[in-house]
């Protein structure tokens, strides 16, 4: 019988959504070209996962998003001294440089005051610990008390099934 791949959940997290490290009001009142970088670690240097999803529900503000509205996401490794995250950002108005970069998400033009979601699929991850970040490039300033979710989970590949 040929062997067939398949996806397995993660070692680590697992396919059950989970919050990326932000905590619920991290992006309440965003403004526009600010990064939110995650408080917490995401330690992979056990589960060594491979691949990961990223999805989001964030609330515009005020201004209607246009054909260049999107979120970028980052992937901020830990580096070899132990306590910097990637290029050292840490959130604000510095964003990390584009190495760090998983993509960008438009955001459908014309929507003012609106649920804004979004999925990134397919993120290879470090054999190490990391950090995500987000930057609202959306031209407008998140809602300031809307719920607000990030969460990832993690997958590999099943060679034996």
């Amino acid at each position: 019988m040929a062997n067939t791949e398949a996806w397995i959940g993660g070692n680590g997290v697992g396919l059950t959504w989970t919050d990326g490290g932000f905590g619920g009001t991290a992006f309440n009142s965003l403004a526009n070209a600010n990064v939110v970088v995650g408080t917490s670690t995401i330690a992979n240097s056990t589960a060594l996962d491979v691949l990961a999803d990223f999805s989001f529900s964030l609330t515009g503000g005020a201004t209607t998003t246009t054909a260049t509205s999107y979120f970028e996401l980052y992937l901020l490794p830990l580096m070899q001294d132990g306590s910097t995250f990637g290029d050292g950002t840490t959130s604000g108005s510095t964003l990390p440089l584009q190495g760090y970069s998983r993509g960008r998400f438009y955001i459908k033009t014309g929507v003012t005051n609106t649920v804004l979601t979004g999925y990134w699929n397919g993120i290879v991850l470090p054999a190490g610990d990391f950090r995500w970040a987000v930057a609202n490039q959306t031209g407008g300033t998140l809602n300031a008390a809307a719920a607000q979710a990030v969460k990832y989970r993690t997958y590999n590949f099943n060679l034996n099934r």
